[in-house]
């Protein structure tokens, strides 16, 4: 009954309360945590972002964005963010599993973890807590708060399928960081933008600047008002 009660509590809370908690593992896509970071910061409706990132998210980030990242601070210090949009910031070290948002009694709204790695999300799926990200995790879960996570594994093994079919049945959202071809205008950072827009909205904030929204099909008619034709069956 006291998790049902805190899952309403905090899907009452204003929109402006919000407080979330973004883990970045060890799985490829250095860039796609940094603009992801980047867009919730800037999102209306955030009071604070809770920054977790693993020692293997530092090694990947290092071999796909600088090698001067040897640290979180390192991490946080080349997003392309305002002083007053980093003031939202806080970062917690990995081995911390002290830290306030390990306990379910800290008001966090929700988490992503992007990108998520194979061996997250297995930890997750069985409620292996080895360290701080992989506790938020756990705790957003057991309060029925949203936990989003960015699986950044292709292709998919039976053992891969059953975590994630267990963490969805905990009540995750499994959200690979898949391109949105429909949209205008594609490229590899527009793609970026896209996934991430989306699941920032996900986690009830209002992101700002273009929504990458579908607009629905166009017109089946052509230009000057006459069908278009179709193709003969074979």
């Amino acid at each position: 009954m006291s998790n049902f009660l805190s899952a309403g509590t905090y899907r009452l809370r204003r929109v402006a309360d919000r407080e979330i908690v973004v883990g970045v593992s060890g799985g490829s896509g250095a860039l796609l945590a940094s603009r992801f970071v980047e867009i919730a910061l800037a999102s209306r409706g955030l009071a604070r972002l809770h920054l977790v990132i693993s020692d293997a998210a530092l090694m990947v980030a290092r071999n796909e964005i600088a090698a001067a990242i040897t640290s979180p601070e390192a991490w946080a210090d080349r997003l392309e963010a305002g002083r007053s949009l980093k003031a939202r910031l806080s970062i917690h070290a990995n081995a911390n599993v002290g830290a306030p948002i390990a306990s379910g009694s800290y008001p966090v709204a929700a988490m992503a973890v992007v990108p998520c790695s194979a061996g997250t999300l297995g930890s997750i799926a069985n409620g292996t807590s080895r360290d701080l990200l992989q506790r938020s995790a756990d705790v957003c879960l057991k309060e029925r708060r949203t936990l989003l996570l960015a699986f950044r594994e292709s292709p998919y093994s039976l053992i891969h399928i059953e975590n994630m079919r267990r963490a969805a049945m905990a009540g995750a959202i499994i959200a690979p960081p898949l391109p949105a071809f429909y949209i205008d205008g594609p490229s590899v950072e527009r793609f970026l933008d896209a996934w991430c827009v989306r699941a920032v909205r996900a986690l009830g904030l209002e992101p700002r600047g273009e929504q990458f929204r579908w607009k629905g099909a166009p017109d089946a008619r052509g230009a000057a008002g006459s069908p278009k034709p179709r193709r003969r069956s074979r």
